[in-house]
């Protein structure tokens, strides 16, 4: 099978979302949490553009784009807001479950969504985060955590 007839104009944009993801975990890894909220939110971005030139150019409802969309936005708007938010964090591995969950609970909206027969939407997007967590970073870095007496704070921009 040649992966170049698979390809369209919008699974270029999908591609794009993805690079957009893994490049938000490799800015958080290296301590630009600004940089990695403003791919993840560039990844919104492109994802909302891939579904549009699918339609335009006639290649909505593709198996193939599904899978891939699906894939990158596990990425774009699970596993980077998750290392985000990790990196951010105090150091604890007590953060651990709880974005193990979040990645999860994200993974399987979108495999129950490639898997329904239904038209529209059941639950809430993944893209969703896509959107939250650059404004999260965003009220962290508006509204600092006080420094106040008492048992450590895990996540800075909850404290």
């Amino acid at each position: 099978m040649n992966m170049l007839r698979l390809l369209c104009w919008a699974d270029a944009l999908t591609i794009a979302n993805l690079s957009c993801g893994v490049s938000a975990i490799f800015a958080a890894i290296q301590g630009h949490p600004e940089i990695g909220a403003g791919l993840i939110a560039l990844a919104v971005v492109w994802d909302s553009l891939d579904g549009k030139v699918a339609a335009w150019t006639h290649h909505s409802g593709r198996e193939f784009g599904k899978q891939l969309d699906s894939l990158a936005d596990l990425v774009s708007f699970g596993v980077s807001p998750a290392c985000l938010f990790f990196t951010m964090s105090e150091p604890s591995w007590l953060a651990v479950p709880p974005l193990l969950f979040f990645v999860a609970c994200g993974m399987l909206r979108l495999a129950r969504y490639n898997i329904s027969t239904g038209k529209g939407f059941e639950g809430v997007p993944i893209t969703v985060n896509g959107v939250l967590f650059p404004l999260l970073y965003l009220l962290s870095v508006a509204f600092p955590p006080a420094s106040t007496p008492g048992p450590p704070c895990f996540w800075r921009w909850a404290c």
